[in-house]
């Protein structure tokens, strides 16, 4: 049997197209739900990911999943807001399920200064979020009820850390 993957906050869906070879997908993201459709047909994989928009933060999230991802999102938000996407992802999952959280992380290291530079004046523009450290977003994670907290190495961290957890 194939996993069943839920991407929260889909972007365009790259994330999606690319994991979607070794699972089947459902992809949520009020904002992003027609782009992401778009670009799912223009890779041919309409058929095999369907893309329901919703908000994450405001709602449960339909169905049983696998794996849930959140490719970039907690950054976006306020902890409340952030919070309330973790707690919705955690509902979401089955038991032996797992989160993936793939950020840029604030502090640690010269990509970590680096990435609370950038993102502090991103996230300013943009009016909302904030950088986090790899010690926050596991608070988060922890006040969401999600246990087995790891951060996972990744080869060029300046872009992204991964960090998985289960519920």
């Amino acid at each position: 049997p194939r996993d069943v993957v839920l991407d929260l906050g889909c972007g365009l869906g790259y994330t999606t197209a690319v994991l979607a070879q070794m699972a089947d997908f459902v992809v949520g993201g009020e904002d992003d739900a027609d782009l992401a459709r778009d670009a799912l047909s223009e890779a041919g994989m309409q058929r095999r990911i369907d893309v329901v928009g919703l908000d994450a933060s405001s709602g449960e999230v339909p169905g049983s999943y696998d794996v849930a991802s959140l490719v970039r999102i907690v950054h976006d938000h306020d902890d409340e807001k952030a919070l309330a996407i973790l707690k919705n992802a955690r509902k979401a999952l089955v038991p032996e399920g797992t989160l993936l959280v793939a950020e840029p992380l604030a502090g640690g290291s010269t990509a970590g200064a680096l990435n609370a530079v950038y993102f502090q004046v991103y996230l300013l523009a943009m009016g909302s979020g904030r950088p986090r450290t790899y010690r926050a977003i596991k608070k988060l994670l922890k006040r969401a009820g999600f246990r087995r907290i790891r951060r996972r190495r990744t080869r060029i961290p300046l872009l992204t850390s991964v960090i998985t957890a289960s519920p």
